[in-house]
């Protein structure tokens, strides 16, 4: 199982290694010319052929917190210095910066090292990093092994939002859901507290929250989530409340209720406004009195069958029709005895003519 002695000062290379020259080596020392004597020393060797190399290791993280830097380290053993493996990542950060080198380790052997430092957002919480060692070969295709961690980063709630279930247009009477959504770490401590615009009391607490509509729900709804490290306030949305489709019958029969009450009240006014105006025209005509007679006129009237008018004779032409008739004039008829002779009589104030007409 050993390969061939090519240097005196027992320097052993193996060629085409394979998983049966696994065993345990020992070193001896053989005497010439005979050959017969030799030395066995008490120093081995225990060589391990695997069929896969080890895969590298890679540092284990702590929780850190967001916008913090992050130093991950991969490193593989490199059995032929060389054809050392060649280390690379997988989800490299867009920000990361990769230094790979060779080095020596303590036991005289050597190892690629590999360094990848960033700065972590919440956006790489639970996002898987893996390191790979690629080791070449001669008889057959080249092996690669790796290793993997998983970040773990703290963050304050982020992508705050919530759902409105049925919808957001509901009608009186309609069961409503609002539920809160958030991501944050840790999570375990995430609070939700739930308010309505132009109410400074919050209206619940907790994840949902669920309410029957009436006419007083309609507005604008916001939930705000918290953990230790900090908070963060959703968007608004407006719920809307639809009036049913007997209230929008109601409604308007009640405003034409009203409308036809006060055209009533209205139409009503308005004929005893003209009324009232009517009466007043009628007592502004002036009404013409007879005046009294006593009974020794009256006796005298009969006898003498006297007719009087104002200021004309009885004739058998026709009166002429004034010319204007919108213009009215009055006068004062005085009924007195028949006399023989024409008399006629001034009154203070006003003058006024009288005739006598005797019948025949």
């Amino acid at each position: 199982m050993v390969g061939n002695l090519s240097r005196r000062d027992c320097t052993t290379v193996f060629y085409n290694v394979t998983s049966k020259h696994s065993d345990v080596y020992y070193f001896r020392v053989q005497m010439e010319p005979d050959r017969i004597r030799f030395t066995v020393t008490n120093n081995f060797v225990n060589i391990k052929v695997l069929d896969v190399p080890k895969p590298p290791k890679l540092n284990d993280l702590p929780e850190v917190m967001e916008g913090t830097e992050v130093n991950l380290i991969c490193s593989a053993e490199a059995p032929c210095p060389k054809q050392p493996p060649t280390l690379s990542w997988t989800n490299i950060h867009k920000s990361a910066n990769i230094i790979t080198q060779l080095q020596d380790k303590p036991d005289q052997t050597q190892e690629v090292i590999s360094r990848m430092i960033f700065n972590v957002s919440y956006m790489d919480h639970k996002m898987n990093i893996s390191c790979n060692a690629t080791y070449p070969r001669n008889i057959s295709n080249n092996t690669t092994v790796h290793s993997t961690v998983m970040l773990q980063v703290l963050f304050s709630p982020k992508e705050t939002r919530f759902l409105i279930e049925p919808n957001a247009s509901v009608s009186v009477g309609t069961n409503v859901t609002l539920t809160c959504q958030s991501k944050a770490n840790p999570s375990s401590d995430l609070n939700y507290t739930w308010y309505k615009r132009g109410e400074q009391e919050p209206l619940a607490f907790g994840k949902q929250m669920t309410f029957n509509v009436s006419k007083t729900n309609g507005g604008w709804y916001f939930c705000r989530a918290k953990n230790k490290h900090g908070s963060q306030t959703s968007e608004e949305i407006q719920l809307i409340v639809k009036v049913g489709s007997s209230e929008s019958f109601i409604v308007p029969l009640i405003v034409g209720g009203v409308g036809g009450v006060f055209a009533f009240l209205l139409l009503c006014l308005l004929m005893t406004i003209f009324i009232r105006k009517q009466r007043t025209q009628a007592s502004n005509v002036p009404v013409i009195r007879e005046a009294d007679f006593s009974d020794q006129d009256q006796k005298n009237h009969k006898e003498t069958n006297a007719t009087y008018t104002n200021s004309a004779f009885v004739t058998s032409e026709k009166p002429e029709t004034p010319k204007d008739e919108g213009d009215i004039h009055y006068g004062e008829i005085n009924f007195t005895p028949v006399q023989t002779e024409n008399i006629t009589e001034k009154s203070s104030g006003q003058e006024t003519v009288y005739a006598e007409v005797c019948a025949t």
